[in-house]
């Protein structure tokens, strides 16, 4: 599993009900990707729970009890990164496959600092960690990410359905290189691009989505984008997302392309 280099600081492991109480406490009730535990327990359930949780929270020293014994509180960085992965408005879902390894987690983003949130081996448990600015956050994932230099000039965008391009994305691997490129152009009627988006897909190296979120005050709005990076070259993917629209476009981006969109859309709320 690979995971996004963290800072210095120590990573903070949480299971899903250690997460959820945390959360409550600083007034969270929409942490992205995680299930709610306590969904159909009566009020006293809760309530024993919340003894079981408190134990293991003290235990870890994610809570400290204050002198008087009966009042709690948390470490700073505890706060921080719960505060930030529960409260934030901006937040980046990231799934990518570089060879044969994979990542998968969320970006909480505010102003300030960027906390990333992964599942751990333990499907209940999650890992906190602190990335830094939102500038040393896009930094560090775009060399995660294995991003190309290289996007050449003169190759415009590829237009074509995002039905027919998931089709066609789903049997690259079979289809020989000219098969690929002849449906790709069929598709786009760009004979040129779809060549070279053909070869970036069949020898890919490296493939991922992202589902970008800002939170408007009563729900999610998303926008969703994907890349595909080979050898040479990164094709960055933008996709509809209303059910209604059937759209999607690619075009070649260069590393620093593609920081640049990313960052802009991390701080389109700032």
């Amino acid at each position: 599993m690979l995971t996004i280099h963290a800072s210095k600081q120590d990573t903070i492991t949480l299971d899903n009900k250690e997460f959820f109480f945390l959360a409550g406490i600083l007034g969270s009730d929409r942490l992205l990707g995680i299930e709610d535990p306590f969904q159909g327990y009566l009020a006293e359930e809760i309530a024993e729970e919340w003894d079981v949780v408190k134990a293991s929270l003290l235990d870890k020293g994610y809570l400290i009890e204050e002198d008087n014994g009966v009042e709690l509180a948390m470490p700073p960085k505890v706060f921080s990164r719960v505060a930030i992965a529960g409260l934030a408005e901006r937040s980046c879902w990231l799934s990518y496959k570089r060879n044969n390894e994979t990542f998968e987690g969320y970006l909480h983003v505010t102003n300030e600092r960027v906390v990333q949130v992964c599942k751990s081996d333990n499907d209940c448990q999650y890992k906190l960690d602190e990335l830094g600015t939102v500038d040393e956050a896009c930094c560090r994932l775009v060399d995660e990410m294995d991003l190309k230099d290289y996007a050449p000039a003169d190759t415009p965008a590829l237009l074509l359905s995002k039905k027919k391009f998931g089709e066609i994305y789903g049997r690259a691997v079979n289809l020989s290189l000219e098969d690929l490129s002849d449906e790709l152009a069929a598709a786009t009627s760009d004979v040129e691009g779809s060549i070279a988006l053909a070869r970036c897909m069949k020898f890919r190296t490296a493939e991922g989505e992202m589902h970008l979120s800002t939170w408007n005050g009563s729900s999610w709005e998303t926008q969703n984008a994907a890349f595909v990076v080979n050898e040479s070259m990164n094709w960055l993917v933008r996709m509809s997302t209303s059910g209604d629209q059937d759209w999607l476009t690619a075009s070649p981006a260069s590393k620093q392309q593609f920081q640049e969109m990313l960052l802009l859309w991390l701080k389109q709320s700032a």
